[in-house]
């Protein structure tokens, strides 16, 4: 346990050591030094073992030691009559010179028996404040004596001088004309008023604080702060404050000199601005001096060149330059210097060595009508400039490419002019090549305004950009040829550029005419995709309501009364429907993701949770084969993640699947691993997931078709496995549907290893409340009596379904009416009064969605309305949720679907009766 004492002591011996002021021992008989601190000795200018045992005296002015009260009172401290005395003293340094010091000393004494031990004397330096005061009080003085020119001069002044009193308020006293040129306010309104009224409410803690710490003398001289014009303006304003204080060191009065530095601080926003404007720059800006030396550069420059801010400014520009272009360069900057504002094209060496085409802008600096300097402004060209040289030096190579192009290409004079024609153009345009070379291109290609008025001549929005040198970015127009006939284009023009000189235009062009073909196949093969869709939906349905059948009786026979024999045939039943179950689902899956309608969550996953899930699921079929299967997870997982839950689960599931199914001894491996993004994002992280097996291993020269859609590497494998070939096709896509990549490594009779990887974000939940599932029960131990005395409606137009649904509500004390379509049920609604209606989506006459809504206008909230259908999408849950439906199964269900829905709502039901 720490000792109070000694913590005590440290903390003063720190405060001893570091303090800013002096803090000195001395003894309380004779008034000789025993020890001084840092600042102590450094005020003084000497050691402290010069000081140690010399009399305080000696270091007081003589002056100072022969008045009166000085000597009583050090006399009583030694005798240790007096037990504390503050004063204001001049001592000696020891150059010889002398310092203001305030210093105050007191007795300390021993706790235990109240005898003084020694003297403790703190000294601060004020001799800047005591200077102060002297030149105020000395100032005072000549203005008593030379009242009328001081007045002058005050009135005169721009600066604002104003007389505080001493009081809590600072009220003024005096306020100088400047006032109402500074703040609008005649001295008059602003003498007896608070000295804080006109400061800005935000800077009134800044300045009280600089005034208590300027009495105490700790503060700088000057201070700057906000002031509020009269008309409601902020003032910035620099003030120097003097304070006088009478013979006992009262203060008497403050006075004020306040100087308006509104135009600076704009000045200095400006020069912020400026500088803003140069290291933000996205183009490579430096400001050179007269002779070309580089002052500055910004990154962007730094980037441009490759070359470091301290290779830049160690010397004048020419090392940055095309030995080829330095002429030309130099001559542009001394036309700058001159005055005259240059903008031209010129080649930089990169620091790699390789050379890009930059465009210049050379701006003079001029201050006070003088040219001072140069910014240089650089932008990278190569890749414009690349692209007109090559059009511009077209090779007979190349001639062959624009010949062999499906768009129309012109090259263009200035004047606007052909100087070439591709083969496409001059078909598009209905002219033969040889005749159109020379021609003006208002006499070949005629284009219109929008109100289809032709355009003054030479004022074709093409010949005009060409004639200023400009682009046209991609656009559509119509094109009238010289027949008469027209055609919708798409085109866009870039000059042709020589040397930093526009020789001329390309304008490309292509007839969008063909385009409604491509886009009414793009509407066919759409059509297309949503009939299959529409099919596949059905397919859904028309499939799973017989499975529906079969599943369930199949259970419900499994739980009869059966020999070894029957139950066996029960099991392959319902094995098989659990497998037809599957491949529709990989079906549906399947089709969902090649039509793009595949929607993926974004929500928090337990990863930890999730794997064990998955380990759980295909621990006994591991078991029966004898094979370990366990999974290792990196530490640095948190605890979630926002992705899609289900989908994640569903890769994994098909690939554990696979590796129990292929493994037959050894054991399967399922390991999880995490990274930081590439982007350094500490919200997103890499998940690096790895299924490794030692089963049956997979051909070199068949891994490349494992992903494949229907993909079976070997047919004799496949019929001793089984499986559509459609599950790592799934997982690949889904994989890739949340951005990451999926892969394989694997030898035959080695096993396999399959990894993927997934980007997710790190799961941040805004209320910072995690919401956990209820556990709450109905009290209804007895499964048999959960239903009961619960009125049930089954609208079901399939009688084996609604049957199996009655034999299962039957088992938890259900009674059930059973009706065939929902205007049946509606009309057994406005008879009966139900507590639950399982409701089937798909009925003839009236199906499930509009039934609802036309019981929820007359019954808002009972009975409770669960769907029963075989479209088991998020968008089906929700089109069931919004018609007013509470809850959502699909087919095949099961019991245990039915017994949550009743463990769900009975006890709501209940309540609501």
């Amino acid at each position: 346990m720490s000792n109070p004492i000694t913590e005590n002591r440290s903390l003063f011996e720190q405060l001893y050591k570091y303090a800013p002021i002096g803090i000195a021992v001395a003894s309380h008989v004779n008034g000789h030094w025993l020890q001084l601190n840092p600042a102590f000795c450094e005020m003084l200018g000497f050691k402290e073992d010069e000081l140690i045992d010399s009399p305080i005296v000696h270091m007081i002015h003589d002056d100072d030691l022969e008045i009166e009260e000085l000597r009583s009172k050090f006399w009583d401290m030694t005798n240790g009559i007096s037990q504390m005395y503050e004063t204001e003293v001049r001592l000696k340094h020891k150059d010889g010179s002398l310092l203001w010091s305030a210093v105050r000393a007191c007795i300390v004494r021993d706790e235990a028996s109240g005898d003084p031990l020694y003297l403790l004397v703190q000294a601060a330096d004020i001799t800047n404040q005591k200077e102060a005061e002297q030149r105020l009080i000395e100032q005072r003085k000549q203005l008593e004596e030379s009242n009328r020119i001081s007045r002058l001069l005050t009135e005169s002044s721009l600066d604002l001088i104003a007389i505080h009193c001493a009081d809590s308020e600072r009220t003024f006293k005096y306020v100088s004309p400047a006032c109402q040129s500074m703040l609008g306010y005649e001295p008059e309104e602003m003498i007896g008023q608070s000295g804080l009224f006109c400061i800005h409410p935000a800077d009134i803690p800044l300045v009280e604080a600089y005034v208590a710490g300027q009495i105490q003398g700790l503060a700088p001289d000057r201070i700057s702060y906000r002031l509020l014009h009269k008309d409601g303006s902020v003032v910035w304003a620099d003030t120097i404050s003097h304070y006088v204080y009478d013979k006992k060191g009262n203060l008497q009065e403050m006075i004020a000199v306040t100087r308006d530095m509104t135009a600076s601080k704009k000045q200095q926003q400006s020069l912020q601005e400026y500088q803003s404007l140069f290291d933000c720059n996205p183009l490579g800006v430096a400001s050179l001096d007269l002779e070309g030396n580089l002052l500055k550069a910004n990154v962007s420059q730094e980037l441009l060149t490759g070359h470091s801010k301290e290779e830049l400014l160690s010397q004048s520009f020419d090392h940055l330059i095309d030995p080829v272009d330095l002429a030309k360069t130099r001559y542009h900057f001394e036309e700058s210097v001159k005055g005259d504002a240059q903008s031209y094209e010129i080649g930089l060496i990169h620091q790699d060595g390789r050379r890009i085409e930059t465009r210049v802008i050379n701006v003079p600096i001029i201050l006070e009508d003088r040219v001072v300097g140069v910014y240089g402004i650089t932008s990278d060209i190569t890749e414009s400039k690349r692209y007109v040289e090559e059009i511009e030096n077209l090779s007979y190579e190349r001639a062959l490419i624009l010949n062999a192009m499906s768009e129309g290409v012109i090259g263009l004079d200035q004047n606007g002019r052909l100087i070439f024609a591709n083969p496409a153009a001059s078909e598009m345009v209905g002219f033969c090549p040889s005749e159109m070379n020379g021609r003006h291109f208002e006499h070949i290609i005629l284009q219109m305004q929008s109100e289809a008025i032709p355009y003054p001549l030479n004022e074709t929005p093409i010949v005009k950009a060409v004639r200023e040198g400009r682009s046209l970015p991609r656009t559509e127009s119509v094109f009238w040829r010289q027949d008469g006939s027209s055609f919708l284009a798409e085109f866009q023009l870039k000059p042709i550029m020589d040397q930093g000189n526009t020789r001329g235009g390309v304008l490309v062009f292509r007839d969008m005419t063909s385009v409604k073909d491509i886009i009414r196949a793009k509407e066919a093969a759409e059509q297309a995709d949503r009939a299959k869709s529409e099919f596949l939906a059905i397919m859904s349905h028309e499939l799973r309501t017989p499975l529906n059948g079969i599943m369930g009786m199949a259970h419900l026979l499994k739980e009869t009364e059966l020999d070894a024999e029957q139950s066996g045939f029960a099991e392959i039943i319902i094995d098989s429907g659990e497998s037809l179950l599957h491949i529709l689902n990989e079906i549906l899956d399947f089709s969902k993701i090649e039509a793009g309608k595949m929607d993926l969550s974004r929500e928090a996953v337990d990863i930890q949770e999730m794997l064990a899930n998955v380990v759980e699921l295909f621990a006994l079929k591991a078991a029966e084969k004898n094979i370990e299967l366990y999974c290792e997870m990196s530490n640095r997982i948190p605890e979630r993640v926002r992705g899609d839950e289900t989908r994640i689960r569903q890769i994994l599931i098909n690939l554990v699947g696979n590796a129990v199914k292929f493994t037959e001894k050894g054991s399967i491996q399922i390991r999880v691993d995490a990274s930081v993004a590439e982007d350094g994002d500490p919200n997103k992280l890499n998940l690096s997931f790895v299924v490794k097996d030692t089963g049956i291993g997979i051909p070199m020269d068949k891994q490349h078709q494992l992903f494949q859609s229907f993909s079976q590497l070997d047919p004799a494998i496949n019929r001793k496995y089984g499986g559509t070939g459609l599950g790592l096709a799934i997982s690949k896509k889904l994989v890739e549907l949340m951005g990451g990549a999926i892969g394989v490594q694997s030898e035959m009779g080695k096993g396999a290893e399959f990894h993927f990887t997934l980007l997710l974000e790190k799961w941040q939940d805004e209320s910072g409340d995690v919401v956990e599932g209820s556990e709450e029960t109905d009290g209804y131990d007895d499964q048999s009596q959960l239903a009961a005395n619960i009125r049930i409606l089954i609208a079901e137009d399939q009688p084996v379904n609604s049957h199996l649904m009655e034999e299962l509500l039957r088992k938890h004390g259900g009674v059930c009416d059973i009706v065939e379509n929902g205007d049946e049920a509606v009309r057994a609604l406005e008879r009966e009064s139900y507590d639950i209606v399982f409701m089937d989506i798909k009925m003839p006459i009236m199906d499930g969605i509009e039934a609802t809504c036309k019981i929820r206008q007359t019954h808002p909230e009972i009975p409770v309305i669960a769907a029963i259908t075989a479209f088991a999408g998020a968008s089906d849950r929700e089109a069931c949720l919004q018609c007013g439906m509470q809850d959502f199964i699909s087919k095949p269900f099961s019991s245990s679907e039915i017994t949550r829905v009743l463990r769900t709502w009975v006890p709501y039901i209940r309540a609501h009766r």
